[in-house]
């Protein structure tokens, strides 16, 4: 497997600071496989398609007619 390596990794401190929520969710995150990261030593690393796929799939859809009666 080759993956492509570059310096864009981010720790799950930055990733809180992005999504504006506290580091210990984004590590619950993480632990559920709802965030995808490299493990390396004793710390994390996430990517950022990891963090794209994890805000894709909560991406809330719209309801169809927008919730409003016809």
């Amino acid at each position: 497997m080759h993956m492509k390596i570059n310096n864009s990794l981010l720790t799950p401190e930055q990733v809180s600071e992005i999504l504006q929520i506290h580091v210990l969710t984004v590590y619950s995150y993480i632990r559920q496989g709802k965030l995808g990261a490299v493990r390396l030593g004793r710390s994390y690393r996430i990517s950022p398609e990891d963090l794209d796929r994890l805000l894709e799939s909560n991406r809330v859809k719209k309801t169809e007619g927008n919730g409003k009666n016809k």
